[in-house]
């Protein structure tokens, strides 16, 4: 009997085992695909998954082990006792398997939640008006934002500039030392802020008014500085950061990026954008040796 609980503690012990590495492996590839379909399976409680599999396993792994005569009443016990034993451990590694994931990867789960609400605060029609400004637009797209929200915009101008369309950043403090000379009437200026009325942005969003330039403010705060000179508010609204002081902009500076992440796809494939333009624009790295063997076919 003791041969039999040694062989189902080790079973029981490695499936718990497997299952935290592939939880790891599965989480890591996750997170570097952005897949937040992945993570938003792990916000709900946990329910088990039955596996009948895990029942051919157990007895196979029987079969295998034991010394029983086949068929004999005793034979049948321990077969039982093997299922049993391997369905308990599979329950339990899903368990650990669930809370190791909500545990290692909390704030890629967090992430995906408030990405998921965000479509029910989105007001689509504004998302509509701005990709049709951008498609009838003959000027450039200029981008600009503080902190967190800089980076986003640097992101967002170079995602609109690999697919053709003429974008570039304009950092604050350069636009109020001479910088927005460049904007004129025909140009789209997007200016990113969470809140709406940080000191650097609101002291410059007047003159691109006074330019003539289509404002567009992205954040969630209507009643803002920025949003009330602005010709069109795209809201932008996330529940929760999630950090344990609710401050960093993590979620919200993501939710940002994917919308115009949405956007430039929308614009890829309803422009006169093709492989051939790609290539030309991103002709190195991995992209580049991947165009050109597509357009070399």
């Amino acid at each position: 009997m003791e041969y039999y609980i040694v062989l189902l503690v080790f079973y029981a012990i490695t499936l718990i085992f497997l299952r935290l590495v592939f939880a790891e492996i599965e989480g890591r590839q996750a997170r570097k695909m952005s897949n937040v379909r992945y993570f938003l399976r792990y916000h709900s409680k946990f329910v088990y998954r039955n596996q009948f599999s895990i029942i051919f396993v157990a007895f196979l792994c029987y079969m295998i082990v034991s010394v029983e005569k086949a068929f004999s009443t005793m034979w049948f016990l321990q077969l039982l006792g093997f299922i049993a034993v391997g369905v308990i451990s599979d329950a339990l590694s899903q368990i650990v398997y669930y809370y190791y994931i909500n545990f290692r990867f909390k704030k890629d789960i967090v992430e995906s939640e408030e990405l998921k609400k965000l479509s029910h605060y989105l007001d689509y029609r504004s998302v509509e008006t701005l990709i049709e400004k951008i498609k009838d637009n003959e000027g450039n797209i200029f981008v600009s934002g503080c902190g967190t929200s800089a980076m986003a915009a640097k992101k967002i101008v170079h995602t609109f500039q690999v697919i053709n369309q003429k974008a570039f950043y304009v950092n604050p403090s350069d636009a109020v030392h001479g910088g927005l000379g460049v904007v004129d009437k025909n140009d789209i200026f997007i200016v990113i802020s969470k809140g709406g009325n940080t000191n650097e942005l609101v002291s410059f969003v007047g003159n691109v008014k006074s330019k003539g330039a289509y404002l567009v403010y992205v954040g969630e705060n209507e009643s803002s500085s920025i949003c009330k000179v602005a010709d069109l508010f795209l809201k932008v609204k996330i529940e929760k950061e999630p950090d344990a002081y609710n401050m960093l902009a993590t979620a919200s500076t993501l939710a940002v990026i994917s919308l115009f992440d949405a956007i430039a796809i929308y614009l890829e494939k309803n422009t006169s954008f093709s492989q051939e333009v790609f290539l030309v624009n991103h002709p190195s790295g991995e992209v580049g040796d991947r165009l050109n063997k597509n357009v070399g076919k």
